[in-house]
Order: C-alpha cells, then sequence, then structure tokens
C-alpha cells in the first residue's frame, strides 16, 4: 500500500473509531437561526455570571421518560382521589385499612406483609437518614402541553426553545469558556458520559465546544467502545501487521496531521483508563465493605461487600456510580431510566409501577451506600430522578392513568456542594377535577412551594458556578433552604 494511501484510509480509520462513540446527538433535528446561535454564544461569554465552584460536582441524571405517576412519593391525598376516581383504587391504598401502605410521609411503602411496596419504605429511610430530597410540586405552568416529544425536549434542553442545545451541552460550553478545572481542558478523561446512548440532553445543536467535552457512550456490559476491533476478514498475523504499521506510521506523521497523532494517543490513553478501571472484574472487585463488617445489611453480600440489585437498572447505576468514583473527571453521566421500562401508564398501570419504583429506590439505596462507604466518601456526586411530566390520578377504564401534570422530583447525595440541603419532603398538593371523570389531578396548594422543571436545570448549573442560570434556563434554582419542610420527626 503506498503512504499516501495509506495515510488515506487510517484517517478515516481514526474517525470511525472516535466518532460513533462520541454522540453528535441529533444535530438538530430543526437547526436553530444565526441569531439564536448568536444570542446563546453571547449569552455564554457575556452574560453568565461564573465563579469557580468550591467542590466540583459530579451529576448523574436519571431521566423517566415516558412521565412518571407521582403517586410512590405523594399519598397525602389518596382518600380523596379514591373517593372520586373512575375506578377504585387497590383496598391497600385505603388510608382506614389496617393494614394499607402509606407510610408516614405519604409515600407508597408495603404493607405489613412486605408487599404491594413502589420503594416508599426505602424513600423513608432516606429522607430520614437526610440522603435525599423530594420536592412533590415540580409543576409545570409555562407551556403546560403534557405532549412526549415537546416535554422531553424542553426538560433536557433546560427552556422553553426546543431548538436549544440540550443542558448537558450548554454547561459543557459554559465550563470550555471558563475551564475551571485545574488542567487544560484536553487532558479530561470522560468529562460527559451517556450510558442510554441518543439522549436530547447532549444535543450539539450548533453550539461548537472542545471535542473532550462532547459525550461518550459506554454501556453497562463494561465493553470498551477505545479497543481496536480485529477485522474479521484478516487473519491474526496480517491484522497484527497493519495495526504495528499503523503506529508506526501515525507517529511519523509531520505537523500537518497533529490530530491524526492525537485521536491515537487518546484512543490510546481512554483505551489504557476503561482497561484498568472500568471493567466488570474491577469494578465488583472496587466495591466497597460495610464500614462495620455488617452482614446482615440488605445491600451487601455474605462478606459485607456492597452489593446492587441484580437488575437492569441496578447493574447500570453500579456502572455509572463505578465510573464517577473511579474517574473524578467525569462530572456529568446521562442515565435514563433504560432496565425499568417506559412509564407511560395508560393501562394495567399498578403493578408495574409499583416494580419499576420498587427497583429503583432500591438501586438509589445502593448508590447512597456506595459514595458513603468509599475511602474518602465521595460527598459530590448528585443524583436527581424526574420525567417528562406527571400523570392524571383518576384509574382510567383502562386502569392506568393518562398524561398530567405535576411529578415529583427525588435528589440525592452531595451533601457538601454549598447551599445544598437534604432531608426535605417539599410541596403540598390538592386535588382537583370533576368526581368520577378522566381528568382528575393534582396541584400545588395555594400555600405550597412549586417549581418549574427547568428550575431543576438551574440548580445543577449553579452547582457547576453558574451564579445567574435563570439567563440559560428562564428559572432560579429550586430553593432548598427555605421551602415547606413536611417531613414529620
Amino acid at each position: 500500500m503506498k503512504r499516501r494511501e495509506f495515510i488515506k484510509a487510517i484517517t478515516v480509520l481514526c474517525t470511525s473509531m472516535m466518532t460513533p462513540q462520541i454522540l453528535w446527538m441529533g444535530v438538530s433535528r430543526a437547526r436553530p437561526s444565526p441569531r439564536q446561535l448568536r444570542n446563546l454564544r453571547s449569552v455564554i461569554t457575556e452574560e453568565v455570571d461564573y465563579a469557580p465552584p468550591s467542590v466540583m460536582p459530579q451529576v448523574i441524571n436519571i431521566f423517566l421518560y415516558g412521565g412518571p405517576s407521582e403517586l410512590a412519593g405523594n399519598l397525602t391525598n389518596i382518600e380523596e382521589i379514591n373517593l372520586n376516581s373512575q375506578n377504585s383504587y387497590p383496598s391497600y391504598l385505603d388510608p382506614g385499612s389496617s393494614n394499607n401502605v402509606i407510610t408516614e410521609n405519604h409515600f407508597w411503602g408495603p404493607d405489613s406483609n412486605g408487599s404491594n411496596s413502589a420503594g416508599g419504605d426505602v424513600m423513608e429511610e432516606l429522607i430520614a437518614s437526610g440522603d435525599m430530597s423530594i420536592y412533590r410540586t415540580i409543576n409545570r405552568l409555562k407551556d403546560d402541553n403534557k405532549a412526549h416529544g415537546r416535554s422531553v425536549t424542553q426538560n433536557l434542553v433546560g427552556n422553553l426553545d426546543v431548538y436549544s442545545p440540550g443542558f448537558a451541552t450548554t454547561l459543557a460550553g459554559v465550563l470550555s469558556a471558563n475551564n475551571p478545572f485545574g488542567k487544560d481542558i484536553d487532558e479530561l478523561v470522560l468529562p460527559f458520559v451517556s450510558f442510554e446512548g441518543d439522549s436530547r440532553v447532549f444535543n450539539l445543536g450548533e453550539l461548537e465546544i472542545p471535542l473532550t467535552l462532547r459525550p461518550v457512550a459506554l454501556d453497562t456490559n463494561f465493553d470498551n467502545p477505545y479497543s481496536r476491533k480485529k477485522n474479521p476478514y484478516l487473519d491474526d498475523t496480517t491484522d497484527a501487521i497493519l495495526d504495528s504499521l499503523a503506529r508506526e506510521v501515525s507517529g511519523a506523521l509531520d505537523k500537518g496531521y497533529q490530530k491524526i497523532n492525537d485521536a491515537f494517543l487518546k484512543r490510546g490513553e481512554l483505551a489504557g483508563f476503561i482497561e484498568r478501571s472500568f471493567n466488570r472484574t474491577s469494578v465488583d472487585e472496587n466495591l466497597p465493605y460495610h464500614p462495620g463488617g455488617d452482614t446482615t445489611d440488605p445491600d451487601t453480600d455474605d462478606t459485607g461487600r456492597l452489593v446492587y440489585p441484580d437488575t437492569n437498572f441496578g447493574r447500570r447505576l453500579k456502572a455509572a456510580m463505578s465510573l464517577a468514583i473511579s474517574n473524578p473527571d467525569t462530572i456529568f453521566i446521562s442515565l435514563g431510566s433504560g432496565g425499568l421500562g417506559g412509564w407511560d401508564d395508560h393501562s394495567e398501570a399498578i403493578d408495574r409501577y409499583t416494580t419499576r419504583m420498587r427497583e429503583l429506590m432500591q438501586a438509589l439505596r445502593a448508590a447512597v451506600k456506595h459514595m458513603k462507604w468509599v475511602n474518602p466518601p465521595r460527598r459530590n456526586i448528585v443524583i436527581n430522578v424526574f420525567g417528562d411530566f406527571g400523570r392524571n390520578v383518576n384509574l382510567n377504564n383502562a386502569l392506568g392513568w393518562d398524561h398530567g401534570n405535576n411529578q415529583n422530583l427525588y435528589t440525592i447525595g452531595g451533601w457538601d456542594i454549598p447551599g445544598r440541603v437534604l432531608g426535605k419532603i417539599a410541596g403540598r398538593t390538592v386535588r382537583t377535577g370533576d368526581p368520577k371523570v378522566n381528568r382528575q389531578f393534582t396541584i400545588p396548594a395555594d400555600d405550597s412551594y412549586q417549581c418549574e422543571p427547568f428550575a431543576i436545570v438551574s440548580t445543577i448549573y449553579s452547582y457547576f458556578g453558574i451564579r445567574n442560570p435563570e439567563v440559560l434556563t428562564g428559572e432560579p434554582p429550586v430553593d432548598e433552604t427555605t421551602p415547606p419542610n413536611e417531613r414529620k420527626v
């Protein structure tokens, strides 16, 4: 093969090795206008008030696609809901039943036999230990459209403009303009990662950000996306010769081909990191032990080592947490709720919903222990859980819930982040709607705290050092210090 032809082929190879793993995310289903692009760039460079955070956060964003019901985390109105519902809820949700599942703080927990739980017992545990807060009134007033596509897009770009880049990309743009990392951005290893493949939260639009800050897709099978895959049409000897030739030629290229050299070096660096720190064996071996050696803890094995639930979602969260803990450079992980199934519960909802919520909360409890039990504890990792929207509280004639509005935010960890307060149950709801018709739902009480889902994004921005995130979202951050706290003691 002639050298010129080889260089051309190896350039294509480099591109094919890097590009599929870096999610170019939709590159605009509808392209923003040049004016919109100039406005976003100018907002980032001219209007965002930025100061490097004293504690660099790591955020795991779990988005519950389909729109989860609020009821697992909010049964405060269940008696009135049941009286007005088209179809009756199960008897174990009757507050008058001696074997009801309603916990002290009105979560959907197990009954006295340990059955019918939607994770409410875990919620009580995490609230009591100061590891989680629940906001029950994430309620859309702006463009309350209840359509999946529009709601998902707006919630994951963090404002009403569906043409905006995803909020993780906007965050990357702000960090690129300010570089709070204490080293060159090009030296970062896997700062933005997706465990859910293509996600609107990473959509680039046409916002230019450094290649290093673009997302990389990993999976929970711990496959290494940066390992060179052997050509199946070549025998081992020929394949090894080509690999050696590729290294030799790339190392000898002049400055005009520096990007090719850099691509090989970066691929090698990332491949080595993942092989050393992020494979199935190393992740399992590095899970911590209960600090007191307690083997009776529900999240440990018979040696006291932490064990995540053996569910699809449990394995996904274990992978995400293990990456965050092993690699401080990873500052944002998009996880989704893959493995749990969708949350669009229009029919036969209750059994599937309770199973999903129980698996979600049990995995989150293990993640909290993971943060706490490692040495030193990782007190900067934040896990947020929310979705498209909430659902009606009427149990329809298909025994499901149709699209609603009000939803919960479950937020966990991040104890050392300034301004963060956990152990709260904020927001109080009332039921509204005519009796025995489908359109019944909850809304915030007149004296209750309420915020838009965009406030969640503002809060994430604020953790990373953006002091006026409302210029990007149109909303101030979630009030973590002064909203009503309904926790019973």
